[in-house]
């Protein structure tokens, strides 16, 4: 397994190097027709799967059909120490693979479009979606963005929503799944004809920067100006530079306050280690003197420092939206006065948005929000 790792790793190596010097993009996993596949659930102790056609469920290994119906009704696979259940009898088989003749299953009581593949694990279950690329997009980009929204916002986040998840594919090209449902929010009942038509407009076409595939992040609401990925993530990835954006400042969410008790502050703070906080403080801030990348916790047992997204996720990422907010602590409360929402790396929506709206095409909003960066067209 280690020598087959290393050599696909050379060879995405070779052709990186080839694209620099202009010979050739790398053949993508999974290219149009190919399969996606989302991780929907991880670790559950039993799934219900019902179709509205007929539904076979075969022995992954084997190819055997293990389970079929044809009266809609649901049928339920569990996992146990020595395998999968179908209908709480054991059926020997650790990989089930799941289909129905309408391509279209339902999982716990939601739709999903194509097949699935389940893993029995420790007694638990991995549920994987297998998904076409551009099935998958069309769950994705009406999740992320409004479908109401120009046009050419909407074919900006179908180029990103395509790269980010095809980056994902190549790194994950060994594991049981590339990407997991909420890491783009996937959810196949948003599914809008005029975001069906910005993804089919750009079909194929990604981003690449410095001769690779970009792992290109979007947010919400950027605040006023976009951030390096390593200020908010422990990343290697090589990432273009942030930039201004005044775009936004006229969202409804571009302005946001939080306030909350010291116990309640405390409590949450208890979840990461820090008992007691008596104060909290800036740590540091990014090179462009406004977004806080980390914050000192002073509490009975010394001084912590936590990284601004860690102490988001802590808090409620809906609660502090951003990192670009002020401290005040007055009697038994704290209040946080910010501005933007999300982690502000990369393509700003809102931004996005009022580009669009301005004349901007896609590829001039990408442009402006990713520089160097570069739109290709994947061969099909």
């Amino acid at each position: 397994m280690r020598r087959r790792r290393g050599i696909r790793k050379v060879f995405w190596l070779i052709c990186s190097m080839l694209v620099v010097i202009g010979g050739c993009v790398p053949p993508e996993r999974p290219a149009r027709g190919r399969l996606i596949r989302v991780a929907l659930l991880e670790g559950a102790r039993s799934v219900a799967i019902s179709s509205q056609s007929t539904l076979t469920i075969k022995d992954a290994a084997s190819g055997k059909v293990l389970f079929r119906t044809e009266n809609r009704k649901s049928v339920t696979v569990s996992g146990t120490s020595e395998g999968a259940a179908i209908s709480g009898k054991p059926c020997g088989a650790r990989e089930l693979l799941v289909s129905s003749t309408s391509n279209s299953l339902s999982v716990n009581g939601k739709t999903y479009p194509g097949n699935l593949r389940i893993l029995a694990r420790n007694s638990g279950l991995l549920v994987v979606n297998l998904v076409n690329l551009g099935t998958y997009l069309k769950a994705v980009v009406p999740s992320e963005m409004l479908p109401t929204w120009p046009e050419e916002a909407l074919k900006a986040q179908a180029v990103v929503s395509r790269s980010f998840v095809l980056h994902h594919a190549f790194r994950n090209d060994a594991e049981d799944y590339d990407i997991t449902a909420d890491k783009q929010v996937y959810n196949p009942e948003k599914r809008d004809p005029r975001t069906d038509r910005a993804v089919d407009s750009t079909d194929n076409i990604v981003l690449f920067y410095r001769g690779e595939l970009l792992l290109p992040f979007f947010s919400t609401c950027c605040g006023g100006f976009t951030e390096y990925a390593a200020n908010v993530w422990d990343t290697k990835d090589v990432f273009p530079s942030p930039v201004k954006c005044p775009f936004c400042r006229d969202a409804p969410d571009y302005r946001w306050q939080a306030r909350m008790s010291l116990d309640e502050f405390q409590e949450k703070l208890r979840s990461a280690g820090v008992a007691s906080a008596r104060s909290v403080a800036v740590h540091s801030r990014s090179t462009s003197g406004e977004r806080i990348t980390a914050l000192r916790i002073e509490s009975d047992t010394g001084q912590s420092i936590i990284k601004i997204n860690r102490f988001r996720l802590l808090m409620g990422p809906n609660v502090i939206r951003s990192g670009l907010f002020d401290i005040q602590v007055d009697g038994g409360y704290i209040t946080f006065r910010g501005r933007g929402w999300g982690h502000g790396v990369g393509m700003c929506q809102r931004g996005a948005k009022v580009l669009a709206e301005r004349g901007k095409s896609f590829k001039g909003i990408l442009d402006h929000y990713f520089p160097g960066a570069r739109t290709k067209k994947l061969s099909g």
